[in-house]
This record gives structure tokens, sequence and C-alpha cells, in this order.
């Protein structure tokens, strides 16, 4: 029950709308509690001036209506609230917040009982789309080992979930890096 509303929320025209009317009913609390934790979490950086439920909102309208992207979009930022930590300066990070969001993301959706294929899916798009890590991830270990990693078939994915998480941003000017990045992969496929 919580899953089919939860899916045609995802899937509607504008899905934030429906996600914040779960919150301020009470009926998150019984789906997805820990988007509760986003609510009013400030970031503390520059490159966000909105908290991380409404830039996670933000994400999800921005995204292509398939369910595993709007999902990935969902709970990209999940785990941010325990990943963070201030420096010297007062400013925010959140250290490995995609790769505890992944891990998260999984035990949430099996607690809803979606199938593993799609937990795969949705999981996978999370751990890889901190746009930092993936360029220098290109950069060093290669691009050959991040396809690898993410999976060929899902590059476009990847790439619809970076370029959805830059929406999210006061500044969007880095736009340009999904550009750059969507250029590298094709060029590396169409040359292996």
């Amino acid at each position: 029950m919580c899953k089919n509303i939860l899916n045609e929320i995802l899937m509607s025209p504008k899905p934030s709308d429906g996600i914040y009317s779960l919150i301020e009913n009470g009926k998150m609390q019984d789906i997805i509690p820990e988007l509760l934790e986003l609510k009013g979490f400030e970031q503390h950086t520059p490159y966000h001036d909105k908290d991380v439920l409404d830039h996670t909102m933000v994400v999800l309208d921005s995204i292509k209506p398939e369910l595993h992207l709007r999902m990935a979009a969902l709970l990209h930022d999940i785990a941010k609230p325990g990943c963070f930590t201030m420096d010297a300066n007062g400013r925010g990070h959140f250290y490995g917040h995609h790769i505890k969001s992944a891990k998260e993301s999984e035990k949430i959706l099996k607690r809803l009982k979606y199938d593993e294929k799609f937990i795969n899916e949705v999981k996978i798009l999370i751990r890889f789309h901190y746009i930092k890590e993936v360029v220098s991830s290109v950069k060093e270990k290669g691009i050959k080992k991040l396809i690898n990693d993410v999976g060929e078939e899902r590059l476009d994915d990847l790439l619809e979930l970076i370029r959805a998480d830059m929406m999210g941003k006061p500044d969007i000017g880095d736009m340009d890096v999904v550009k750059k990045l969507s250029d590298l992969f094709n060029e590396y496929l169409h040359e292996h």
C-alpha cells in the first residue's frame, strides 16, 4: 500500500507536491521516516542555498519521469544529516554521503518491498551521483573503471541524476561538466 502511494506520487507531474503533503499530514512517518530528518537541515555550504529536503524536492521535480530515476532523486542525499561535519570556517561537509545514501536507500527500498533489480538500479545511481567524485574518478582511475562500476547501460541515467542534482543548486553553471562527462563517455564507448 505505501509502495503504491509512493510510486503514484513519484510518477505524478510534480512529485514534490505529494511528498510535501505526506510530510505535512504525518503519513511519511510510515513510509520513509528518514526523509523527515532532511527537513530544516541546513547545509552550510556555498553550493547549496536550500535545506536538504528542499534541494531534494527540486532534484525530484527536475528529473525525467521514470520510477527508478525519481526514486534515486528522492533518496540521493538521504544520509546527508548523518554525514554532516563543519570545518573551522563554518562550512558544512558531507564526506561519503553518496556511499552512505546508497546503503541507506537499499535498506529503505527493501523495507518497502521493491524488487532486487530496482533496488540495485537506484543504489548504483545514488552511489555514483556525486559529481566531484565522478570527475576525479575519470581523471585519476580512468573512465574504464567508472563505466565498469556504473555499468554502460546506466550512464545516461547517471548523467540525468547528476544534471537534476545540479538543478537543485544556486549556481547551475556546472552544467557544462555534465556535457563534458557525456562527451567523454560517448568518446570512450565509441572507441571500445
